[in-house]
């Protein structure tokens, strides 16, 4: 995997992470689940997502340094919320992106969603199993000469 955050992006983003989904009724908090992974993949494939994320936890560490002369790893939670709430009004679209990776990451987990008392659901509604995708469907398509015309 290709790697967005160096090691202290990623040990600012654990506490991050833990704050947007604490820990509550023996279901881990998102930080303490390791989803950094998750949200550097994520990241690796969208520049512009990547700038987003690499900006606003620059935005967390300062915010936190200016509001507290602390480091935001080093702050009870109920500071690391307020730094948090400021950098969500400073940085809008940086939180909302947060939100909504740090959620798709945690609620997908299975451990998580047992934990919650629901079973984790294949991608079908109804729950049929697809079998794998077979790549030698397409040999037949690949072997076609081009049937469109070039729009350049």
């Amino acid at each position: 995997m290709n790697q967005v955050f160096d090691e202290p992006q990623r040990a600012l983003l654990r506490p991050v992470l833990n704050r947007i989904v604490p820990a509550r009724d023996g279901v881990p908090g998102a930080g303490d689940l390791e989803l950094g992974p998750a949200i550097e993949q994520a990241l690796v494939e969208s520049p512009r997502l990547r700038r987003l994320f690499l900006d606003g936890l620059r935005e967390v560490a300062i915010t936190a340094q200016r509001a507290t002369g602390s480091e935001f790893v080093d702050l009870e939670p109920r500071r690391q919320t307020q730094v948090l709430e400021s950098v969500e009004h400073a940085s809008p679209a940086f939180f909302s992106a947060l939100v909504e990776h740090t959620y798709r990451a945690y609620y997908t987990l299975p451990e998580v969603q047992r934990a919650l008392g629901s079973e984790p659901r294949p991608p079908q509604p109804l729950g049929y199993q697809l079998p794998a995708f077979d790549p030698a469907l397409l040999d037949r398509q690949r072997q076609r000469a081009p049937f469109w015309r070039r729009a350049t």
